[in-house]
């Protein structure tokens, strides 16, 4: 604590001598990434509390396609598509498609990174209902405990129907060191593989196939089950 005061008197005392533009200049360009990430936390803030305080309209499903460089957002080719086929009243509920995610779990579990924490967010919050992005990418994302197991009884159609299609995060492949040995280990189904669907034939969203997940907390498991029989058709 003592260092921590006597850098903030140092740098109190560093800008008391600057004229104003010069302290500025000096702010934006040793404390812009922290300026930058305390911007989009009140932003992302600002975004929940007007999200869950005011009366916008629930979600039939939103869908974050992560990592891709692929149009499949609100009102793209795939959205329309998807509506028009589903037949959703989207007076009464939105359909969400978002491409605009980037992190990979697979380096250093995403820390750091700004959509990755977007994601928790949303999913903790029982927003996001579906992940897509890449089978490897996806199976580790399991360590994170925001995909839902498959094994819930609410999945049991998913089971039946895509038994072998499944994408299994493996908690032995990322065992603590510490843990104990009577940890359960036995592989978790976390997703459903793709890769044969029109979001790679016909999209091409990515390169190595592609799997969806569910986020944990989501409620709408019969549309995402509507959504993997359309990309599947």
């Amino acid at each position: 604590m003592d260092r921590i005061r006597q850098f903030i008197q140092e740098e109190k005392s560093k800008l008391s001598r600057m004229t104003f533009s010069s302290a500025i200049e000096y702010i934006l360009t040793y404390y812009w990434i922290p300026i930058l990430a305390a911007v989009f936390a009140v932003s992302f803030g600002i975004y929940l509390y007007v999200k869950i305080t005011t009366n916008i309209p629930d979600n039939w499903l939103m869908v974050s396609f992560t990592n891709t460089r692929a149009v499949v957002d609100n009102d793209s080719k795939l959205w329309k598509e998807f509506t028009e086929y589903t037949g959703y009243d989207l007076t009464q509920k939105k359909v969400v498609f978002d491409s605009s995610s980037y992190f990979d779990y697979t380096k250093n579990q995403a820390k750091g990174n700004a959509y990755y924490n977007a994601f928790i967010a949303l999913t903790d919050a029982g927003e996001l209902d579906a992940i897509t992005m890449e089978p490897v990418s996806l199976a580790a994302l399991g360590q994170s405990g925001r995909l839902m197991d498959l094994n819930d009884e609410r999945c049991q159609d998913l089971i039946k129907n895509y038994s072998d299609r499944l994408i299994y995060y493996d908690p032995a492949s990322a065992q603590d060191p510490m843990s104990s040995q009577d940890d359960d280990l036995t592989p978790i189904p976390v997703g459903i593989d793709l890769s044969d669907s029109i979001l790679i034939t016909e999209y091409h969203i990515y390169a190595d196939g592609c799997a969806i997940g569910i986020g944990a907390q989501s409620e709408n498991i019969s549309q995402i089950e509507d959504f993997i029989e359309f990309v599947l058709k």
